[in-house]
């Protein structure tokens, strides 16, 4: 579905429903959000905890899909599938071949290019967003209950 701009009084409420109907768009700011909470975690866990830069990136991920899935499913899908635990897994286990790009990307950032771990991350992130919007579209929330 693609705005129609013929009609310039209307063509502001076209847009929002273009972007309501366009589950790309909603989930890349959601993406937003989840990468918010993931790399502001990931700074405090290095920096004020000093935990491991792979580590703390673990850590910061997980918390990072929670915030995601409840969005996604709540607020861009509109989902109303109540078999969260199943639904949740199928989320999660994609999630984790994208945590597993992200450790590998941050990975090969730090030790092998010498950037920082938060350039990393952000290279990681822009990396493993198709794969996941792909995933949970197409897998996770396929029904669109």
């Amino acid at each position: 579905m693609t705005p129609d701009f013929s009609r310039p009084v209307s063509a502001r409420y076209q847009v929002l429903d273009w972007i309501r109907h366009e589950k790309m768009v909603g989930f890349f700011l959601i993406g937003i959000i989840a990468s918010l909470i993931d790399i502001g975690l990931l700074y405090v866990f290095c920096t004020y905890l000093s935990l491991w830069y792979l580590l703390a990136a673990t850590v910061s991920y997980c918390c990072g899909i929670v915030a995601s899935y409840l969005l996604n499913k709540y607020l861009n899908f509109q989902d109303t599938d109540r078999h969260y635990l199943a639904q949740f897994s199928t989320f999660a286990a994609i999630a984790f071949s994208c945590l597993l790009v992200n450790l590998s990307v941050i990975w090969l950032a730090v030790e092998i290019l010498s950037l920082n771990y938060l350039a990393g991350k952000i290279i990681a992130t822009l990396c493993a967003f198709f794969w996941n919007y792909h995933g949970q579209k197409h897998y996770t929330f396929r029904d669109g209950k």
